[in-house]
């Protein structure tokens, strides 16, 4: 069999899983060299990796573990667990060390919070809380809980067509009508559950996106066999990410650490080879197929970079253009670890901080993790960890009245910790308190400046699906023969930036490495979002008006 040479750029989430699905396909029919270049010097995973909190570990123990920000696994991913699957962990696999999360708190400034199931009940305490969450005080006006549910049944009834020409382009925001109601409504059910869980914005992203992810988590709540959320349990490098790596070179794939792709050139339809650096030192890889798994600022900065040099990939591949229109479609979403001395497990399963105007999301990991991983890490007197998300960084805060993009990190920290004391702290409880933190840790991918008016930058931010982007992004395979895209930006059928997106991607771009080459090997497996067959005769029904040109009328049926 001949040999071929396949380099894949990033070493995170997409470019494990192109390495991943290539190297289990070595042999059959094809032979692939592996090469994966990821621009860290010692940890791959991207923005899943776990972070060692520097200066941390004492008495032999290890650092703690910091993170750019919570993991979050929903019942409708298919792709990243069925890969999980496949990497050993102990006697089963990674994905043995999912954990499901049955609640989800919604926590609010002087009001008790919203305790919901994230699961289908199975008991009775599990239907109470359901139905407790659903007529308690919410602050929700007359008739706003049933416009939304409207809308939710609007989207699951049109048939695809119609999201695509029409709800592409319309953001959530407006479809939701947000301003013309009220601030409750806004705070749980557009902003909420859209720029915390999603990590969306609903000015911006559109409904085509935020609609169907938003029924996936809905549809998971009331499945008995797929749970809503689930999470790991231990620190992401620990249980996922170094076993992962560990396979892979297993299989003989060969990692290049502390290397980045600075340019390229595409010449007779095909890329003729990319230009690194490692260190200070320049290079040239070349290989028969090439697999870009940068986040879109990176490569965007990659193609301009090569822009107008040698084989200008902007004007020899008509796909690579709509990156750079897409590229500034990105916003922040950064997390902070807060360690306790004691463990605080305020609610099995994540909690969304509704009133808070910084958009906090937040999980009390420590209950959901095995006893070998905090014990053994720090000075062995952290028990507990609140790790929460940051997601809206132009906002005042309550403690400093300063946007989040306008503080030192410090002051970042205590205003974190005020809006979710002022969350959970309510009605004569108190969870959290100021001398149970041990320490904290700000995602050191925020970086602070000297200047006076903004102190910091993302270095790396979270891509958004803009409204009337979808014909923007660019396909896996594109027409440049041996070049793949493989990043959460590229159009997936998940279609909103997360793990399962990149996973996608990566299976797609695989898919066309093997048909490049001809290979006979299965091509990997890709599965569309799940909708009930008990719904599609309305979107059968809604494929007819839109045939003919006539609104969506999901209540004809």
């Amino acid at each position: 069999m001949t040999t071929r040479t396949i380099a894949i750029f990033g070493g995170g989430v997409a470019g494990m899983s192109a390495a991943h699905e290539l190297a289990e396909r070595n042999g059959q029919g094809s032979s692939y060299e592996i090469h994966v270049y990821e621009r860290r010097p010692h940890t791959v995973g991207g923005k899943a990796r776990s972070i060692p909190v520097p200066n941390s570990a004492k008495g032999g123990r290890n650092p703690l573990p910091g993170e750019h920000g919570f993991r979050f696994f929903p019942g409708f991913y298919r792709h990243l667990p069925d890969t999980m699957q496949r990497i050993p962990f102990g006697p089963g696999s990674v994905a043995d060390n999912l954990v499901v999360a049955d609640r989800l708190e919604v926590a609010r400034f002087g009001a008790p919070p919203i305790v919901i199931s994230a699961r289908f009940p199975k008991t009775l305490s599990d239907l109470a809380t359901d139905v407790e969450a659903m007529f308690s005080n919410t602050g929700l006006l007359p008739g706003e809980a049933r416009f939304f549910a409207e809308r939710l049944w609007q989207v699951l009834t049109s048939c695809q067509d119609r999201r695509l020409a029409e709800y592409e382009k319309i953001t959530w925001w407006n479809f939701l009508e947000a301003d013309n109601h009220s601030d409750a409504y806004r705070n749980l059910l557009v902003d909420g559950l859209s720029r915390s869980l999603l990590a969306n914005d609903p000015l911006h992203a559109s409904v085509r996106t935020v609609g169907d992810t938003n029924i996936q988590l809905i549809l998971g709540m009331v499945s008995p066999i797929r749970p809503t959320d689930r999470l790991l349990n231990g620190p992401t490098s620990a249980v996922w990410i170094e076993p992962w790596r560990a396979h892979l070179e297993g299989l003989g794939v060969q990692f290049h650490m502390d290397t980045s792709a600075l340019r390229f050139g595409i010449e007779g339809g095909a890329c003729t080879g990319v230009e690194v650096i490692c260190g200070t030192t320049t290079s040239t890889v070349t290989a028969d197929a090439y697999v870009f798994a940068l986040p879109v600022e990176r490569m965007a900065r990659v193609l301009a970079a090569s822009e107008n040099g040698p084989g200008d990939p902007l004007k020899a591949d008509p796909s690579l253009p709509g990156v750079m229109a897409v590229a500034p479609n990105v916003r922040w979403m950064n997390g902070i670890q807060f360690y306790l001395y004691n463990d605080v497990p305020i609610t099995h399963g994540h909690m969304l901080f509704a009133d808070t105007p910084w958009a906090l999301t937040g999980i009390s990991e420590a209950q959901f993790w095995t006893e070998d991983h905090l014990p053994n890490c720090g000075d062995g007197t952290v028990h507990g960890i609140l790790s929460a998300c940051i997601s809206c960084w132009n906002a005042p805060g309550i403690l400093f009245g300063k946007a989040a993009i306008d503080c030192t990190r410090e002051q970042i920290a205590r205003e974190v910790w005020e809006q979710i004391k002022r969350s959970v702290n309510v009605e004569g409880r108190v969870l959290l308190h100021d001398d149970d933190v041990h320490s904290h840790f700000l995602d050191p991918d925020l970086v602070q400046h000297p200047d006076n008016t903004i102190h910091l930058s993302d270095a790396e931010p979270l891509f958004v699906n803009f409204i009337n982007s979808w014909s923007q992004r660019p396909p896996a395979v594109l027409a440049t023969g041996n070049l793949m895209l493989a990043s959460d930006y590229v159009q997936t059928f998940t279609d909103v930036a997360c793990m399962e997106a990149a996973n996608e991607a990566a299976r797609r771009a695989v898919n066309g490495v093997l048909a490049l080459f001809g290979s006979n090997a299965s091509p990997c497996e890709l599965w569309p979002l799940h909708e009930p067959g008990i719904f599609a005769p309305f979107r059968w029904h809604d494929q007819a008006r839109f045939d003919k040109g006539l609104p969506w009328n999901g209540h004809l049926l």
